[in-house]
């Protein structure tokens, strides 16, 4: 039987009265995410296919794609979202034509002209990150364009960075291990888990000290896994738990 203080975590019968549904983007913020990115990366892959005559393709990650996504929860914050696109030869990142710093300045100036186009409700694009180009929309979100080069013969994936380096990084590999661990109903506990810890997190931690999104998605998991569940029911125990554990280690 589910407690009171259940209810207030999640209740799926008065979903707008818990922590979990206030916590988390409201379906029609979710809908104009997901309609703003699948149009920018149609933009992207296109405007980079034509520059680089190679194949294109694009993966979310981050917290959209690990279903964690949190509201901003200070005022100036913005909802966050990673898009990535990937440059496409076989072989290794230095064996093509296509050099990281080219790649991130042909991304900004694809943003750039996005942006100028008033239909896409852009507001602005900001100088280029060490790892990722940024564009800001209105509805207070932002999307991140890490760029790659992709070997998807040997699977392999390299991040272009601003000072023309290239690093060694594959995002779907981390969501692949998330999505494994879980099933059904407990993958789904793990995600509001995972978005009150980061709400939590968010409220008390000042940027740049913030524990990272990941490593705290990371902890849910492990901690899921290591939690004795046969008495627990609702995510209050759930998370009580996790304190408990997250203290004794």
């Amino acid at each position: 039987m589910m407690g009171i203080a259940a209810k207030l975590f999640y209740n799926p019968e008065d979903r707008q009265d818990t922590l979990a549904y206030r916590v988390r983007p409201s379906d029609e913020q979710i809908e104009e995410q997901q309609e703003r990115w699948n149009d920018l990366a149609e933009v992207l892959k296109n405007g980079l296919r034509d520059v680089f005559g190679k194949p294109v393709s694009s993966w979310l990650q981050g917290s959209y794609k690990f279903g964690t996504q949190i509201r901003p929860a200070r005022t100036g914050e913005e909802f966050d979202i990673d898009l990535g696109v990937y440059v496409e030869w076989q072989g290794s990142a230095e064996s093509g034509e296509v050099k990281p710093l080219e790649l991130k300045d042909r991304v900004q100036s694809i943003l750039d002209d996005y942006a100028a186009d008033g239909a896409n409700d852009a507001t602005s694009v900001a100088n280029p990150k060490q790892r990722c180009n940024r564009i800001c929309f209105l509805g207070d979100f932002h999307i991140d364009v890490p760029s790659y080069h992709l070997d998807r013969v040997a699977d392999l994936r390299d991040l272009a960075t601003q000072d023309g380096e290239r690093e060694s990084s594959d995002p779907k590999a981390i969501y692949v291990w998330w999505k494994d661990q879980f099933e059904g109903s407990e993958r789904d506990r793990a995600r509001r888990l995972a978005r009150y810890l980061k709400m939590w997190a968010a409220l008390t931690f000042e940027a740049p000290a913030r524990p990272s999104s990941i490593l705290l998605t990371v902890l849910v998991a492990d901690a899921m896994k290591a939690i004795n569940s046969e008495r627990l029911s609702g995510d209050d125990e759930y998370f009580a738990q996790w304190l408990v554990r997250s203290r004794k280690d």
